[in-house]
């Protein structure tokens, strides 16, 4: 019986160690092979013309090994990759990566590969929950069949933002170096330590840039979800504005100016709240608080971060809010961002393809922000108003119900549908008198209407009037003298 205790004890101790050994952070070495060169193939979709690709492009990036096969490299590197092939340091072999995991908002993608032989001598880089700020870093790049390069830089700061024009905002780490650095994904380890700290994901010319923080790093590679707070808010300084939702004090106070519907935020917080306190934390009229350790932070980071113990993942969080002139106490549960509350796509593409539907050779299509800018540089001056319109005031649902925007992007020249060509970019308000909310929806209500025409309403009133049966004609036509490929492509 004493040998059973002792054997009982005996295992709970090595299990405590072992925990402490793994819970230690571990250094990176100078000359780490985990770091490895990264080139993709890419085929980047024709937003006007979307029954076409562009031509193919290669992006180079570094990845990082983190053990199990898999490599963390940022998501804007393998967008409409065709073909991922992954180096090792100063190795001539070329393996070949799938994409496993991708989350869009933090920037960040999990690469797996299959052959066995791929992680020989390869050590994983392992992301700690701690990040020593300010402080200096060290940036490991792998490039070419060179071995690994280190370049300096210093952490300065932590703030929140949204990564590469997402829909979250997360934080991230102000860092400022004299180097040349490409911001593709390298590591940033701690300059005394090496203790990894995290990822550059963007660089510019003046030497400021930004890395992911290894606390969202680690979070996203144990596969949790990240937290969205499901609304916008807008400062409230000016003293009128004050006054007129009854608010006494100056220093307290931002304005909820958006809801998404199906969010954490919808049935617990009503437009128009001013959100006084989250979380104990008192919250400025800019819509900043007093971190402890961080200094002053967006308020968003109480609902978006994933620091450790402060972690607003699988959190009920308190809100202090001023609704019609009272104040109340509400509680809302963290839970991930709602994509179908998205009626614009914006930001960065998500890996969303462009859908398009063709009838009687004019194309229709969703309106996107990545439509938009495929017009230019100066693409809010080239393309529709009342498009600009929706996708700067009109991005987020109003409503559950709320569709997409359909609009009418360009007419095929065809002799059969010659007096409508001079239309372009304009809404679709009804066929046939109901309202589309989808592609989807249009191609159904084209294959079922019983009426002998079809009849398309625009928002300014314009009309487009076919025989139901020349719509099939006139489609066989545009694609077989314009090479289109299908009469859709969902």
């Amino acid at each position: 019986m004493k040998s059973l205790t002792h054997i009982f004890f005996l295992s709970i101790i090595l299990m405590l160690i072992s925990l402490q050994l793994e819970s230690k952070p571990i250094p990176v070495a100078s000359q780490d092979a985990s770091i490895l060169q990264i080139k993709v193939t890419v085929l980047y979709p024709n937003y006007i013309q979307p029954w076409r690709f562009k031509n193919p492009e290669i992006r180079q990036s570094t990845g990082i090994y983190i053990g199990e096969n898999r490599i963390i490299v940022p998501a804007q590197a393998i967008y409409f990759y065709t073909n991922i092939e992954v180096k090792k340091p100063d190795s001539l072999k070329v393996y070949t990566a799938e994409l496993e995991r991708l989350d869009a908002d933090l920037g960040l993608a999990l690469l797996k590969l299959n052959d066995t032989s791929f992680s020989k001598d390869l050590k994983p880089v392992q992301f700690p929950s701690e990040v020593y700020l300010p402080g200096f870093g060290t940036v490991m790049e792998s490039k070419d069949q060179r071995n690994l390069e280190e370049k300096k830089l210093r952490m300065i700061r932590l703030d929140v933002d949204a990564y590469a024009s997402g829909y979250v905002e997360y934080p991230y780490i102000e860092i400022q170096s004299e180097e040349k650095l490409d911001g593709v994904g390298e590591l940033i380890v701690d300059g005394t330590s090496r203790i990894p700290q995290g990822i550059l994901y963007q660089f510019k010319e003046n030497g400021m840039g930004k890395m992911i923080p290894s606390f969202s790093i680690k979070h996203f590679i144990d596969g949790k979800f990240f937290p969205f707070k499901g609304f916008r808010f807008k400062p409230l300084v000016d003293s009128a504005s004050r006054n007129d939702y009854g608010l006494r004090k100056d220093d307290l106070g931002v304005l909820v100016a958006e809801i998404y519907p199906g969010s954490s935020a919808d049935g617990i917080l009503q437009l128009e709240d001013v959100i006084l306190e989250v979380s104990n934390f008192k919250i400025d009229p800019k819509g900043y608080f007093d971190h402890p350790k961080f200094g002053k932070l967006n308020m968003s980071y109480l609902f978006h971060n994933t620091y450790d113990t402060e972690s607003a993942f699988d959190k009920k969080i308190k809100i202090k809010v001023f609704r019609n002139k009272k104040p109340l106490t509400v509680e809302i549960e963290s839970k991930p961002l709602n994509e179908s509350s998205i009626r614009i796509p914006h930001g960065n593409t998500r890996f969303q393809m462009p859908k398009y539907l063709m009838l009687a050779g004019i194309i229709f299509q969703e309106l996107s922000e990545y439509y938009l800018t495929e017009h230019g540089n100066q693409w809010r001056n080239r393309v529709n108003k009342e498009l600009l319109y929706l996708n700067d005031f009109y991005r987020i649902k109003r409503n559950p119900k709320e569709g997409k925007v359909i609009f009418l992007s360009q007419v095929v020249p065809l002799s059969g549908n010659k007096a409508y060509h001079t239309a372009h970019q304009m809404v679709l308000k009804s066929v046939n008198g109901k309202e589309i909310t989808s592609l989807e929806e249009l191609r159904t209500l084209i294959k079922q209407n019983d009426s002998p025409y079809i009849k398309f309403v625009m928002n300014d009133g314009y009309e487009l009037i076919f025989k139901k049966e020349e719509i099939s004609s006139l489609n066989d036509e545009a694609k077989k003298s314009f090479q289109i490929v299908s009469d859709s492509n969902f």
